[in-house]
This record gives structure tokens, sequence and C-alpha cells, in this order.
């Protein structure tokens, strides 16, 4: 539907309603949506939905999606039985109405690049029925202090009756004053800990410097987004055994990697992960971390693991990690010293041994001369008919000081492979003043007897930097 003209009147019967850049301010008075079970005004000039009151008992969806001039929602008991809510972008509205503690049904909730919002009701980790939340960018956000000690349920029981008390406290302060200093900020995280469903979390931007170590509590946690925060240090994310996707870039005060999940206890059957398509970790643009190679053992580790994993139980989706590093690792037994590398002829015997792909490529980042306007780069990686572009953000008014990455794909291997070798490339494109550079490139063929040897040293330890020193001599063929 095309609103182009002014809109006087809707059909009461209406059940869905798609207006994509709405250019009036309210939805007719006289329509009562007691049958609407979606809405979506996605760039529309609405500033509310409407004046008074509405009784919408079907309403599953609201979708409201950049519309920059919204300032007010109605109040949510209009309707109870609301799934999913999509605020992306509305960056006029201040505060969300308290009775969003009523939608007990509501699994999504998008709140990104709403960065007027100046405070959320606490109510909101009431929600337990929550598995997306989404809120990019909103670091002038602030939780209302607690005044009361507040219990979490984190049992995978019927009856939930296991608890620990909340050691989260959020703090208001402007975003440039969020510094890591111990006398001022305890825990500087809402207590998102309450909401134990959560299969996704991006606070990715919100000004923060610390999480509590009870993050490990969000056991159902696939997917966590903790970018361009102001951490010095994470606390362990070991328990949480279903994580696919871990997103670190641009926490340029980041010293150290947190603990990954053990190799033994990621979940075991990915394709029931809605993450597993984007399985990776992502390590990019944190020029603290002074342990690169420390940095590239752990993150080799994670990647091997998922490997193994997806060879059990295929699931034929790409794997990808970035982190810092400026040397191929010696396990990819083709390299070269250029942005491309000719894949050699492999012909796969009747064992069908050949599991999948695997390939990286080493670049380089710096300014190459100053600039006032906005510079960015892609990078384009082609291996196997496949094109894949770098997973990262590389925009030029983020990256400040030149460093080297390393990036790594590991493709599964499908029929469709065979008798395919075209050149393995990257490609990239720059635009304005940043400067990038692919320096290396390599890769490797895996086999399952890769995957079994390593696999049985693996589940042989607990801790992977131990595995590594003791059997890296002996594992010639994935050696780091």
């Amino acid at each position: 539907m095309n609103a182009s003209r002014s809109l006087n009147h809707l059909s009461n019967k209406l059940r869905y309603i798609e207006l994509s850049y709405y250019p009036f301010m309210y939805l007719p008075s006289s329509f009562q949506p007691n049958q609407l079970v979606e809405l979506r005004l996605k760039c529309s000039s609405i500033k509310q939905l409407w004046e008074g009151k509405k009784n919408l008992p079907k309403l599953r969806i609201l979708d409201l999606s950049y519309s920059e001039n919204l300032i007010k929602i109605p109040d949510f008991g209009e309707f109870p039985n609301l799934e999913r809510l999509n605020l992306k972008g509305c960056i006029q509205l201040v505060q969300l109405d308290p009775s969003i503690g009523l939608l007990k049904k509501i699994v999504y909730l998008n709140l990104r690049y709403c960065r007027s919002l100046v405070s959320i009701p606490n109510n909101i980790f009431g929600l337990r029925s929550l598995i997306v939340l989404k809120m990019h960018g909103c670091s002038g956000c602030w939780f209302k202090e607690f005044n009361n000690t507040r219990h979490l349920d984190i049992s995978e029981s019927a009856s939930h009756s296991q608890s620990m008390s909340s050691i989260c406290k959020w703090t208001p302060k402007p975003y440039h004053s969020l510094l890591p200093t111990p006398t001022t900020n305890t825990v500087m995280f809402p207590s998102l800990l309450s909401i134990y469903c959560l299969r996704e979390v991006d606070i990715s931007c919100c000004g923060l410097s610390q999480l509590p170590e009870a993050i490990g509590c969000l056991r159902w946690l696939e997917m966590l987004n903790l970018g361009g925060n102001n951490f010095v240090t994470l606390p362990s994310l070991r328990e949480l055994s279903k994580l696919v996707h871990l997103n670190l870039e641009d926490c340029k005060r980041l010293e150290s990697l947190p603990e990954l999940p053990f190799p033994s206890t990621i979940e075991q059957d990915l394709r029931k992960n809605r993450y597993w398509k984007r399985a990776g970790l992502f390590i990019f643009n944190c020029p603290k971390i002074s342990d690169t190679e420390r940095c590239s053992r752990m993150t080799f580790s994670w990647m091997t693991q998922f490997i193994q994993m997806n060879n059990e139980r295929p699931a034929f989706f790409n794997i990808g990690i970035v982190s810092p590093g400026s040397e191929i690792p010696s396990l990819f037994n083709n390299q070269s010293v250029d942005s491309s590398i000719p894949v050699s002829p492999v012909m796969r015997d009747k064992g069908n041994n050949i599991v999948g792909f695997l390939c990286c490529a080493v670049f380089s980042l710096a300014h190459c001369y100053p600039t006032t306007t906005r510079s960015s780069a892609r990078l384009e990686l082609y291996a196997l008919n496949n094109i894949v572009f770098l997973p990262v953000n590389l925009d030029g008014n983020l990256i400040t000081v030149a460093s080297n990455h390393i990036w790594l794909i590991y493709f599964p291997w499908k029929s469709s492979y065979d008798d395919l070798y075209a050149p393995f490339h990257v490609k990239t494109k720059c635009v304005g003043g940043l400067d990038v550079e692919v320096k290396k490139c390599g890769y490797r063929w895996v086999y399952k007897q890769d995957l079994q040897e390593l696999n049985s040293k693996m589940m042989h330890k607990h801790k992977f930097l131990e595995f590594e020193d003791e059997v890296q001599p002996q594992l010639h063929s994935f050696e780091i």
C-alpha cells in the first residue's frame, strides 16, 4: 500500500498493514485495529501511532524502524500479545513506556541506533520470553538504578528453582567519561542476566567498561556482540556452551581475550543453532592486545572445534575469524607473499577423506594521508566459486592505529567443488584515505585424519594453551 495522499480511513477488518514511508504523523483516528496482527510502518513520518487508547489484542508484530520523527510509543497494555518490536533508527525516541513490562510474549526487541533514549524501565528485565535484544549505539541510554536486590532464575528445569543474586548496576555517565576506573564504576552493565532465555545480545557501542562475571549465566546465548566498548578485560565466557558468534571489533582498550568455551562443551548439533550460518570470532581493531601469539592460538582453537563439529554433523556453512596477526600459520602448506595463489589440483579418493578447504589472508590497515572525508574499505575473498566479504567494519574514522590482521575462512566440502581449481585471491576496494594492503595468503585442504588426530589430542586436555604447548611438536599437520 502506497500512502502518497492524505489517509482518512482504514478498514477495521485489516489484519496486515505495511505502509513504508507513511507520510503522516498519525494513523486515522477512526481506525479501530481490533483484528490487526502485523503493523509495519518503516521509514514513516509518524510521531505517534494515535491519540488516546486503542485495543489491539491480536497484534503480534510492530515495526516502526527508521521512523525518525517518532517521539512516543503507546501504552504496551494495548497490545499485550506482542511478540516482535522493532524501533531501530527511531532517533527522536527518548523513553519507553514502563508498560513494556506487560509484554510477556515478546521474543524480539530492536533498539539499535535509538541514540536519544535516556531511560529504559527496569521491568524490561522481567521479559523472560525475550530471545533477541539489540541495543547497538544506545550510548545515551541508562537503566534506572536498582533499589532492591534482584534474583534471577537460571535453571533449565520447568520450575526454574535455582537462583542467584544479581550484582549488576548501571551507572549513568556521559559517553566520553566512561573510563574503566575501579573507584567509580563497579559493573557498567544492565541486569540482562535475569533474561535467561536470551539467544542474541548486541550491546555494541554502548559505552560499557565492564561486564559481570555472571555473564556465564546466559547459558542459551548463541550470539554476543560487544564491539565498540571500553573494556580493558572481560570475564570468562567458558560457560557459554552454545556461543557460536563473538564480536569484539573496535574494543580499543581491550588488553586480552576472555576464556572461550571448551572445545568439548560447544553445542554438539550446530544445525539446531540459528546462528551457525554466522559462526565466527571477530577481534579487529583492538590495538591494546599485546600477546598476539596467544590470541592466535585461542582463535585457531575456536575454529578447529567448529570444523570438527561441522564434519560430524554437516551444516555446510562457512566459518570465519578475524584476529590480530602478521604471519600465515604454518599449517597452511600453500602460501604466497601476494594477494593471490593458484589452487593445486587434488583428487578425492574413494574414502572421501577431504572434508573442507581452509584459507587465510594477512592484511594491513593504515591511513595513507590525513583526510576530513569519510574513508572506508572493503575486502573480498574469492575461493572455490565463493565470494565472501570481510565481516568487520573498515571505517577510517574508527581505525587510528596502523595494524596487521589475519582473516581465516573454512569452507566445508561440497560435491560441486570437484575439479574446481580457480585461483584463490583477495581483492581490496578503498575509499578516501584508508590504505588496505593484502600482504600474504595461503590455503590448505583439510582431511579427516587431520581432524581425528587433532580431536583426540584436544579431548585429553582441558585448556587449549596447555594442549598446544604439549602437542605442537608432534602434531605437525596442524602446527600453528
